[in-house]
């Protein structure tokens, strides 16, 4: 028992390290690169190690087999994707209109809580609306402000207002204490919006 709460003292109070480099979205390279540390553990996730090469000829057929499919398929892929792609960013943009003030609280108890050496981060955006662009512009502004005052972090906000797409790019090093996220986090769930938005969610599945 004794040495369950000294385990479950150290995961919340020694903090966890996170190197991170991300990058996605259109016309981005997809890149998802992440290094996690604690005490003397260390694990590192890369999307893009190369995996392990098959037998030319088993990959050759896959190949001859799939090219049929992928031209059949691909004209109602695109469309998915596009339907798919403006469902999502519509949702996004719901729940920033309902939840800016709780999230913009939430990032300014949050950056208290965490130590960043490093934080580097592009993002472009744009919604099929231009007046729905701004006010999204708006509420990221408001959301980086905490932090985007720091030396160590750069911060570039890009809205486009002619077009909908979305892209960025993400790299930094952080120290994370999970005790002294917990409130935050608690205060944020208790929020009635907040509420509202997850007994929406449950019911919608």
């Amino acid at each position: 028992m004794l040495a369950v709460i000294v385990l479950l003292a150290l995961l919340l109070w020694v903090p966890f390290t996170c190197r991170f480099e991300l990058a996605g979205g259109d016309g981005e390279e997809t890149v998802k690169k992440l290094e996690l540390g604690w005490l003397f553990i260390s694990r590192t996730i890369d999307t893009d190690a190369v995996p392990e090469r098959k037998p030319r000829e088993e990959v050759e057929k896959r190949k001859e087999e799939t090219v049929e499919k992928e031209k059949e398929e691909t004209v109602e892929k695109e469309k998915e994707e596009t339907v798919e792609k403006e469902m999502d960013l519509s949702r996004a943009f719901e729940l920033v209109r309902t939840l800016h003030r709780p999230a913009i609280t939430l990032i300014r108890r949050v950056v208290r809580s965490i130590r960043i050496r490093e934080l580097s981060c592009n993002v472009t955006f744009g919604l099929s609306d231009p007046a729905d662009t701004g006010m999204l512009a708006g509420f990221l502004y408001a959301a980086s402000a905490p932090i985007a005052c720091s030396p160590v972090v750069s911060v570039r906000l890009d809205p486009v207002f002619w077009d909908q797409t979305f892209g960025y790019r993400a790299r930094g090093s952080i120290g994370i204490t999970i005790g002294r996220l917990i409130l935050p986090v608690i205060i944020f769930v208790c929020k009635r919006p907040v509420r509202a938005e997850i007994v929406r969610y449950i019911r919608g599945r």
